[in-house]
């Protein structure tokens, strides 16, 4: 079996001034230290970024996206994984500072990706249609200044992780096929450097995965976003122009790396919850 092609993503380090500053405002935006993957995807593609920026800059200045996100993750999960205890956070080498690195990165994570499927699910709704509807000189919001947040460690890429992390964490999705078209998730690549709690973490998941509930809890969250989604879609049709909107071929195959997407998220979201809630409570 050919080994699957990992997504390509433009690094906030890689990019130039003008996604820089994208990236630095969606980051605003959310109250996060990290841009999303899935922005870094849209940035390897001509004038893509920049056409979705300009759809959902509005929407995440006003803050409107951000409040449609809160709605539509507010509802309590039904599962939990089993508290990782003081002894077995011990056992795993993870001292005070690590299980604080963990939960920072975890809440970063809980807290951008509610708004990353509301964002795919506006793109995907608007792209539906193969013609832009708006017109160009909408009322875009004003900036919003950029925040500072401690930094994130780098992301571990996959085959640099030992080989028996690497091929858990390709098991952590609902699907077992290739539909995920190369997403590997950043979450698990920040988490990473604490190989032994990711392992163990992978471990407490799999049987989540396999036996539908964590597929069940993201359907929820999906189902919800699709409802949010839809209505704040209708009041940003005016800022899909046809500048850097992907037609044709290349609009198919954003709108197939967007379902990719719109399935994975839901998923994450309902890890990190998990992972957040399972973490030792000083």
């Amino acid at each position: 079996m050919a080994k699957p092609t990992r997504l390509p993503e433009l690094s906030e380090q890689d990019a130039g001034s003008e996604i820089k500053a994208i990236y630095g405002e969606i980051k605003a935006c959310c109250r996060v230290p990290m841009v999303a993957l899935i922005y870094r995807h849209l940035a390897t593609h001509d004038g893509v970024l920049e056409w979705s920026w300009r759809v959902l800059a509005p929407a995440m200045r006003s803050g409107a996206l951000s409040a449609a996100a809160r709605e539509a993750t507010a509802a309590p999960l039904s599962i939990a994984l089993p508290p990782l205890t003081p002894s077995e956070a011990e056992a795993l080498g993870l001292s005070a500072m690590d299980i604080a690195a963990i939960g920072y990165i975890a809440t970063a994570y809980n807290t951008a990706n509610p708004h990353n499927i509301i964002a795919v699910r506006v793109l995907m709704g608007l792209l539906a249609s193969d013609q832009a509807r708006g017109s160009a000189g909408g009322e875009q919001g004003k900036r919003v200044a950029p925040a500072t947040f401690p930094a994130l460690p780098t992301v571990v890429q996959l085959e640099d992780m030992p080989p028996a992390l690497a091929e858990r964490v390709k098991l952590l999705r609902v699907s077992g096929d290739d539909g995920s078209r190369g997403i590997v998730p950043t979450l698990y690549r920040h988490l990473a450097h604490w190989p032994d709690y990711m392992s163990a973490s992978a471990d407490a998941l799999a049987p989540l995965f396999q036996n539908g509930e964590i597929e069940t809890a993201a359907v929820e969250i999906g189902t919800a976003a699709n409802g949010a989604a839809l209505s704040l879609g209708a009041e940003l049709r005016e800022f899909d122009t046809a500048e850097g909107r992907p037609s044709g071929a290349a609009r198919e195959e954003l709108l197939a790396t967007l379902g990719a997407f719109a399935d994975t998220i839901p998923e994450m979201i309902t890890v990190g919850r998990l992972l957040m809630d399972a973490l030792p409570r000083n």
